[in-house]
């Protein structure tokens, strides 16, 4: 993808990048989240924004089955075929990238990727005290749903068309 001298593409761990993408991760504070150990077991899809040579935005998802890996819920099926949904783990741009349609392409092409897989949904859980993230999804239609967690936070969902 390309949009204002904007590149996205994903990455793999042994990419030339790797460190760099984990450096911006870390100094977003993501990194708790991109390298949590319950979404160890599922593929991870690591995906780079760039302006030019530098990393100005990533965005982390993995792949799994709606219900029982953060809901303690059976799987959701429909007419004996299991639902899957593409979960944002990780999200940020640098702040000196902010408000300039980088976050926008990023969540726009972990939508595109999600059809491709054949996801029912996208869902991405964010603590309530980032307001630049809420207005983000809520922009792009995600539905939002508050949750009890520890500190206010929200769960947003996409439904996606179905295959």
């Amino acid at each position: 993808m390309s949009r204002l001298g904007l590149s996205i593409h994903e990455l793999t761990p042994g990419h030339r990048d790797w460190n760099d993408y984990v450096d911006v991760i870390e100094g977003e504070g993501q990194g708790r989240w991109a390298f949590a150990a319950q979404f160890e077991p599922f593929p991870h899809h690591y995906v780079v924004a760039r302006q030019e040579s530098d990393i100005v935005g990533f965005i982390m998802y993995v792949v799994w089955d709606i219900g029982p890996h953060d809901r303690n819920h059976p799987p959701l099926s429909v007419d004996g075929q299991t639902l899957t949904e593409t979960k944002i783990v990780a999200f940020g741009v640098k702040q000196a990238y902010r408000r300039q349609g980088i976050g926008r392409a990023l969540q726009e092409h972990v939508i595109r990727r999600a059809r491709e897989l054949g996801c029912y949904q996208v869902r991405s859980v964010s603590d309530a005290d980032h307001p630049a993230n809420r207005q983000l999804k809520l922009a792009m239609g995600f539905g939002v749903e508050p949750m009890e967690r520890d500190k206010p936070t929200l769960a947003f969902i996409m439904p996606l068309r179905p295959r």
